[in-house]
């Protein structure tokens, strides 16, 4: 049984009534530098890097030991194109976050044995940091340093790492390298693909009741998210509601996500042989991170993994007709090789197709390579998707 801690954004404020309130603060106390600090939060979560910047620096300027901003800033700089000034924002001692948008800077200027080196002092200072260990393999890997990146992704196993990025670059390490049967073991397991019809919520005479319930609830919420960095995020037009419990109707998100941990608890995927890491890794305390996903016409998710999780799960809510596995898929979520092994070694590992149906749940490991086929329908495709992340271990 997993401990289960809060999930993530429950008991916090909706982002309009924070953002009023801050606002307000900030007009009576100007160069209060917590205050500038917390609103920068929200513009970084609505990827607002200007704005958040401009607050950084207010709350830098107005306590310059103010733990934690210096890497924010930096990140901020990094995403509007500003290398030079997200070196000279400088680091503090044992900040590997920092250290890391460094070594971003430094790899978006060109210098790339420098970038390499930040990587390695950021896992090496943090050897659970899944960003430095997907950088540093990535330089590694377009070097033809494939030898070098499978050393590193077993250095970092052997120092307590089991993040989905490890397990994601481990294995393209070693298809890379002929190790063929820990790429398979690691990269793609159909069985390891649950689909769990979930059970009627307690209030709902059925499935599609709750259904229409959970739709209308995705939808209403004034929250929606639909601009993003495409080098950060996957959702390519599609619109995404992380403030799920700023809604009309939190009670029902709440009691949706307790029936997804009993689910996730009984969820004992069999063993993979004697090399088995993702199962190895199982986390005795997590909690959920959960957001609604809202699609139709061109709007998708592009191939990627999700980084903060073990396991990750989507529960289909609404789905338009014409959702079909065969010929171009429309609609479907399809599982496949990473990229690199695509390019480089075909047919090594297998795709999958699934067609979505509403009252459905899906489950398959974190690091499993993924996206979402236009349905190309005037409807919505809505579904509701969560990651077990991983309570840090030392």
């Amino acid at each position: 049984m997993t401990r289960w801690g809060p999930t993530v954004g429950d008991e916090v404020a909706a982002p309009g009534v924070a953002g009023s309130l801050l606002e307000r603060a900030i007009a009576a106390s100007p160069l209060n530098p917590v205050l500038r600090l917390k609103r920068a939060g929200l513009s970084l979560d609505r990827f607002d890097f200007a704005a958040a910047a401009s607050d950084l620096e207010a709350a830098l300027r107005a306590d310059p030991a103010l733990r934690g901003v210096r890497q924010q800033l930096a990140r901020c700089r990094n995403a509007l194109g500003q290398h030079e000034a997200a070196l000279a924002v400088g680091t503090e001692p044992g900040d590997a976050h920092a250290v890391y948008q460094h070594g971003l800077a430094l790899e978006a200027l060109g210098r790339e044995g420098d970038a390499e080196r930040a990587y390695r002092a950021v896992l090496e200072q943090d050897p659970l940091h899944r960003h430095g260990c997907r950088k540093l393999c990535r330089l590694l890997r377009r070097a033809g340093r494939n030898v070098e990146m499978l050393a590193v992704c077993e250095r970092l196993a052997a120092r307590g790492a089991a993040h989905a990025q490890l397990f994601y670059d481990w294995g393209t390490a070693a298809a890379l390298t002929g190790d063929i049967g820990r790429a398979r073991a690691l990269l793609f397991d159909r069985a390891r693909i649950a689909e769990i019809a979930l059970p009627v919520p307690d209030g709902f005479a059925d499935i599609a009741a709750f259904n229409a319930a959970l739709a209308e609830e995705i939808l209403g919420n004034p929250h929606r998210l639909s601009e993003f960095d495409p080098k950060e995020e996957a959702n390519r037009g599609s619109s995404r509601v992380e403030a799920l419990f700023a809604g009309r109707r939190p009670d029902m998100v709440r009691a949706l996500l307790q029936s997804l941990q009993r689910l996730v608890d009984d969820h004992a995927p069999s063993p993979a042989g004697s090399f088995d890491p993702w199962r190895n890794g199982r986390p005795a305390a997590a909690r959920l991170k959960a957001w609604g996903l809202i699609q139709r016409r061109s709007e998708h998710e592009e191939w990627h993994i999700h980084r903060g999780g073990w396991l990750s799960g989507v529960y289909y809510v609404r789905v338009p007709r014409g959702i079909s596995a065969e010929g171009e898929g429309p609609g479907c979520i399809e599982f496949g090789p990473p990229r690199p092994i695509a390019r480089a070694r075909p047919g090594l590992i297998p795709s999958w197709r699934y067609a979505p149906q509403e009252g459905m749940l899906l489950l398959a490991p974190s690091h499993y390579s993924h996206r979402t086929i236009p349905s190309g329908a005037d409807d919505y495709r809505i579904s509701f998707a969560f990651d077990v992340v991983p309570d840090a271990q030392p």
